[in-house]
């Protein structure tokens, strides 16, 4: 079918640049371009290249630092859900009367616990110092400190079942015999995990909204949160080894042992 010229469909296409118009009869270009037409499309094209060059030159200048800074974030999430994973593991092994197979396991999980949470702090140092917005950003950022208070008071709060199992490692240690965890030192240990997963839970919540600078203020003096952390820090962690140290359990369960049969000669 031979095409029908219908100048009511070539006025309502939409082509501001008159991309799509071919001049048979003109020799100035194979696809039929006007070059005004030409130069106000390359003009404009260049404007949108060149729209934003500080995020360009930004993304340059970060381009040295992509690698620690993702090894850097790698470790400290990687930390973090470890720590939730032994927690976790402790507060599902604690009961009271436990074997002393389930303490010694407790014993190696409280290890791995104090590893992990040896790297949070220095993979967190690393990208509050080094990577992402950088110190002078972070210490105006009153939701930062409240972050750090928080984990100041689950890391003290996690000192009372170090505590407890060093001392309990220690006695059977010093004694030979092994006394069952008694109900009301299990229900305290359990409740301390407990804790512990809800400061966890709490704790990325205050890194989203720290990161986006909800709050910031230059006016905000970085010494006043740094001073209430380590108070906070400094005063639980006191509260909870002291409470360890001190705790009365309760009468431990009774474990059954199998009596020895002795061979008869």
């Amino acid at each position: 079918m031979p095409p029908v010229d219908n100048p009511s469909l070539e006025a309502q296409s939409f082509d501001p640049f008159h991309l799509g118009t071919v001049e048979q009869d003109d020799d100035r270009s194979s696809i039929g371009m006007d070059p005004r037409t030409f130069w106000i499309s390359s003009a404009v094209a260049m404007a949108a290249l060149l729209d934003h060059p500080a995020d360009a030159s930004a993304a340059v200048a970060g381009a040295p630092n992509a690698v620690p800074s993702a090894l850097a974030a790698f470790g400290h999430y990687f930390s973090i859900l470890g720590m939730v994973a032994c927690v976790t593991t402790e507060r599902l092994t604690i009961q009271p009367g436990m074997s002393q197979k389930d303490e010694e396991f407790m014993n190696v999980v409280d290890v791995a616990f104090g590893a992990l949470g040896v790297l949070t702090a220095y993979t967190g140092y690393l990208r509050v110092v080094s990577y992402d917005k950088g110190w002078e950003f972070y210490s105006h950022e009153p939701i930062f400190w409240l972050k750090i208070v928080f984990l100041g008071v689950f890391g003290a709060s996690s000192f009372f079942n170090t505590t407890t199992l060093l001392k309990r490692a220690f006695a059977r240690q010093g004694t030979g015999t092994f006394e069952p965890i008694g109900e009301a030192l299990a229900n305290r240990m359990i409740q301390i995990c407990n804790a512990e997963l809800t400061a966890l839970a709490i704790i990325p919540l205050t890194a989203t909204f720290m990161a986006r600078g909800i709050g910031y203020s230059a006016d905000i003096p970085w010494e006043a949160g740094a001073a209430l952390s380590a108070l906070v820090f400094g005063g639980l962690s006191f509260k909870y080894i002291k409470e360890a140290l001190q705790f009365e359990d309760t009468a431990p369960v009774a474990v059954a042992v199998a009596p020895s049969v002795e061979k008869e000669d």
